[in-house]
């Protein structure tokens, strides 16, 4: 029998807003939450919030004309603002207080970080890749999912406090769903292309991982991914990850490799 397909109609009407009200801020007050912990949650509030400038880059590719995919991607956008909404106040309830730059969804770039390509050049390059290249995105899409879910387990894991615990499952939930998409439609279209295969691959080794690092902090970036890819239990998840990501249609060991590298390289700065 074959899988049902991710209904993005019901996705679109079923969308989640702020998460605000089941928050427990006051117990989050209280908890007078571990520094290492506020830093990590400030840093996914950032990555969270870089959603437009990471969907401009990809709406000015053939990936605008793809009418599903288009639709899951507007949905997915108005949900992750929620979320690093969400996080927000997490920080805002320990005491740390957001400055306004960080709250703007579309950060300025940090010193040190390689920016990639802008919109102008995807746009051009475009023309060449063609209906290809929505497998390379929803891949990367994909992979920053599982790159981010690593983080919030992290996070579930070292709470201490079962109201910072009911905050990352909640948005642990929502977040499932944007998995679930992006799982689906990315094997569907490696499968299908070879050519998405291999502009996933080049889009994987070229990619600054986390998405939307580009925006946070150098030293913010690393303090994530000693979180998150060090310590006990650290390699064991960066090479499940790395697994997880060899094993997509046409990706295989060098794909992979890469984006380990990257989050390597950081966990051990």
């Amino acid at each position: 029998m074959r899988p049902r397909e991710f209904d993005v109609g019901e996705f679109a009407r079923t969308a989640r807003g702020s998460l605000r009200d089941e928050l427990d801020l006051t117990a989050l007050r209280a908890a007078r939450l571990a520094p290492e912990l506020v830093t990590v949650i400030e840093t996914l509030r950032e990555l969270e919030g870089a959603t437009m400038a990471h969907l401009r880059n990809v709406l000015v590719t053939p990936t605008h004309k793809d009418a599903r995919v288009t639709a899951f991607l507007v949905t997915w956008a108005f949900e992750k603002f929620w979320i690093a909404d969400a996080l927000g106040a997490v920080v805002d309830a320990s005491g740390r207080a957001t400055s306004t730059d960080d709250r703007t969804d579309v950060a300025t770039p940090r010193r040190g970080i390689r920016r990639g390509r802008g919109p102008v050049r995807r746009a051009l390059a475009g023309f060449t890749q063609g209906e290809s290249i929505v497998g390379a995105h929803t891949t990367l899409g994909l992979v920053d999912d599982w790159m981010l879910a690593d983080v919030y387990e992290q996070l579930s894991a070292r709470a201490g406090c079962d109201a910072l615990a009911a905050t990352v499952e909640t948005i642990r939930t929502a977040k499932a769903r944007h998995t679930a998409f992006f799982d689906e439609e990315s094997r569907r279209r490696l499968t299908a292309s070879p050519r998405a295969s291999r502009l996933a691959r080049r889009e994987l080794r070229r990619s600054t991982w986390p998405l939307g690092a580009h925006v946070v902090d150098p030293e913010r970036r690393r303090s994530l991914a000693r979180f998150t890819w060090s310590g006990a239990g650290g390699a064991d998840r960066l090479a499940s990850l790395e697994h997880r990501i060899a094993a997509l249609p046409g990706i295989g060991t060098s794909g992979a490799a890469a984006v380990g590298a990257s989050l390597a390289r950081d966990a051990s700065d």
